[in-house]
């Protein structure tokens, strides 16, 4: 194979960060119109406990983009992968209906998480607006998956300009013209801009669908079996369930807290903060599934990776311990002058977040190229009970709730990550010698 430069790197990733940059914009963006309209420390924590569940639910389809990318191999394929993206859209959307009409909603956040009365009843209308959610984002990245397989990432940053924009344009508008709660303003506004970009992201792949149905199955690509679907993409369903569970652990534990309505308000802003941060690693993964062909391919890919990740680390510390976050949350969010110095202390205690999830994103490619996602899985079981016993650590230890947080979520990421870097040292002999294998046959 070819060796590949920095820059055709950057080229290539840059759509993707680009458009995992404006999808956690999103989130801030919503949270600035809920910031400016009645009551605003309920809502904004209305707002962020149904996008941590919503987030919880579409947990298994949020990596079907990985599993599209790596299995649309023809026609075949293209059917089984299809047909199995449709179960799960059923399967989840039947999840999110118990969860706005049942009393599951109230056992869950009040009886699980311990929130108070106020803020579930707060919850539950925006809970009802986001019941499609899940099956937009299945249907959204399952396309995007093909596209990037394709070479076709441009596209991909296309969409998300759409989302962003009918996101942005449906919350200022109600915002404007509405007196609807911040929390449901934040839901419609949500659901219609990922219904949108799903819309675009089936037109945008069409060529790309076409030309895999024209693509017959051969002994190097032979046909997919649905079980062969299940056993790549589970573990890494799984992987997604544990990340997002995080979540509710976290909040959970805040809502134990003192002055939780506060500490749950804030949180999400911080919180929103590092996965802004951590965009341009976060897209580093599908990089090098759709790079990561060889030797020196790896090796660039890797320097690379330190770059974004060593960059996004150095803005977040000048995020962290300057007044630009200050000017951030104050005259961008509108966030409540109370709960402002609770967002920075979550903010610094983040700072490490990018650079971690830079390197995540390289180690689970190398595990998913060797077909070994159970590997992920595994890393994030360890990972998850590093963060509930750093979270129990930190707040037996008087910590402030919000730092302990950032912190748990931090420590669980260390721990994930030596699991994962220690996995994938033993499938690296394996990739070189298939590469070397592709090599001579080419």
């Amino acid at each position: 194979m070819s060796k590949i430069t920095l820059r055709t790197v950057f080229w290539f990733w840059l759509p993707l960060a680009l458009s995992m940059l404006l999808m956690t914009i999103e989130g801030p963006w919503v949270q600035a119109v809920i910031g400016r309209k009645a009551d605003p420390t309920l809502q904004l924590a209305a707002f962020g406990i149904v996008m941590s569940l919503s987030f919880t639910i579409e947990a298994p389809i949020i990596m079907l983009l990985a599993t599209s990318s790596a299995l649309s191999r023809h026609k075949q394929a293209l059917s089984v992968l299809s047909r199995f993206m449709w179960i799960l859209n059923a399967l989840l959307t039947v999840l999110a209906m118990l969860m706005a009409f049942t009393p599951l909603l109230d056992a869950y956040l009040g009886r699980i998480i311990g929130l108070s009365q106020d803020i579930i009843d707060a919850a539950r209308p925006a809970m009802v607006i986001m019941i499609p959610w899940s099956a937009f984002i299945a249907y959204r990245r399952f396309y995007q998956g093909i596209m990037i397989r394709s070479g076709n990432s441009r596209a991909v940053g296309a969409g998300t300009i759409i989302r962003i924009a009918v996101s942005g344009g449906v919350a200022i508008l109600l915002g404007l013209l509405s007196h609807l709660p911040g929390a449901v303003i934040g839901g419609w506004a949500l659901v219609s801009a990922v219904g949108a970009e799903a819309v675009y992201a089936r037109y945008a792949a069409r060529h790309n669908v076409h030309a895999l149905r024209a693509m017959e199955p051969t002994p190097a690509s032979p046909l997919l079996s649905m079980r062969e679907v299940m056993a790549f993409h589970m573990p890494l369903a799984l992987t997604s369930v544990m990340t997002w569970l995080v979540r509710p652990m976290i909040e959970s534990g805040l809502a134990n807290s003192p002055n939780p309505k506060a500490v749950l308000a804030a949180f999400p802003v911080a919180y929103s903060v590092g996965l802004l941060l951590r965009a341009g690693g976060l897209a580093s993964q599908e990089v090098v599934l759709a790079l990561g062909k060889g030797e020196a391919q790896m090796r660039t890919l890797y320097r690379f990776i330190w770059w974004v990740a060593g960059g996004s680390m150095i803005i977040s510390l000048l995020l962290g311990f300057t007044p630009l976050l200050n000017v951030y949350m104050t005259m961008l969010l509108s966030v409540p002058i109370e709960i402002q110095p609770l967002v920075r202390l979550g903010v610094r205690a983040l700072m490490l977040f990018p650079l971690f999830v830079g390197l995540q994103s390289y180690y689970r490619a190398t595990l998913m190229l060797a077909g070994r996602t159970s590997a992920i899985y595994q890393g994030m079981i360890i990972g998850f009970v590093s963060t509930g016993l750093s979270l129990w650590l930190a707040l037996r230890g008087q910590m402030e709730p919000i730092t302990a947080a950032s912190f748990a979520m931090t420590m669980g990421l260390v721990v994930e990550l030596g699991s994962l870097w220690w996995a994938q040292r033993g499938v690296v002999v394996d990739l070189q010698k298939r590469w070397q294998a592709a090599a001579v046959g080419d």
